[in-house]
């Protein structure tokens, strides 16, 4: 993988290199409690938050991609309250500039609406268009673009069997919506890799097993025989595993990220 060095294009304009991809990944599996793609994924959001509150609020083409998505997700528009209001980043004048723009969209296409009174099916389908979601707000974009990369990453080493990726994988497996994306990418080669899809599936199954272990002796200790205290960690971990971090994307999301998913596909099948 060093020696192969594909740049590719990250947060306006910044060149990332399959190295720095391998390295990431590698480090986030390594220091990881759970699932290390919600690791990655929580890291993509605050850089990205960062940097939009401390630079980008500002740039002119960026505030013209937020008007045509008529802004972020719901999960995002908070997120980004919460960066802009931090007392180091505190920039609620460029949030209100920001919002503004997109508020003077939505009065234009509401402005419009009762013209097309007499057409449902438009007016239904311009209300969808207005809406903020998570196919067209930039953040999640942003993130999922990430996400490709390093879910491509993981399957390549994986599928050629890298120790370094295959052990912290095999001791803490993925949450369960991370789980559904990366074995989807996988079932969606042309040239399945049956081998690969039967080690994620085993890895996610032995990883299930032991979170219902960890539940079964939280309720044994719960009981007025028991002397030991409960792992009041244990609740927490499980919730982490079913349902991923709080905001994780859907997990049907790669299906739509169209050429992001090309890589994957072509660099796994030259592995057969």
């Amino acid at each position: 993988m060093a020696t192969c060095r594909v740049r590719q294009q990250g947060m306006e304009g910044e060149d990332v290199t399959e190295d720095m991809i391998s390295l990431h990944v590698k480090k986030a599996m390594e220091i990881a409690k759970g699932c290390f793609l919600c690791a990655l994924e929580d890291e993509l959001e605050r850089e990205y938050m960062d940097t939009y509150v401390s630079e980008l609020v500002m740039d002119a083409s960026s505030r013209k991609r937020i008007v045509e998505s008529r802004g972020f997700c719901n999960s995002h528009y908070f997120n980004m309250l919460i960066e802009a209001s931090k007392p180091e980043s505190s920039d609620g004048h460029g949030m209100a500039l920001v919002m503004r723009s997109v508020i003077e969209q939505l009065i234009r296409d509401v402005h419009r609406q009762p013209e097309k009174i007499r057409e449902p099916g438009k007016v239904q389908n311009e209300l969808s268009q207005i809406l903020p979601n998570e196919k067209r707000c930039p953040a999640c974009i942003h993130v999922n673009k990430f996400i490709s990369m390093y879910v491509e990453e993981f399957l390549e080493n994986v599928a050629k069997g890298d120790k370094s990726f295959l052990k912290p994988f095999e001791a803490k497996g993925f949450c369960l919506p991370h789980y559904a994306t990366v074995l989807s990418i996988a079932l969606s080669l042309k040239k399945r890799d049956e081998q690969l899809i039967r080690l994620i599936a085993n890895v996610e199954e032995a990883s299930l097993r032991k979170t219902d272990e960890q539940l079964a002796e939280y309720v044994k200790r719960q009981s007025y025989e028991s002397v030991e205290k409960p792992d009041e960690e244990a609740i927490l971990r499980a919730v982490r595993k079913l349902a991923g971090r709080r905001g994780v994307r859907p997990i049907l999301q790669f299906q739509n990220l169209g050429n992001a998913t090309k890589g994957i596909r072509a660099r796994l099948t030259r592995l057969k």
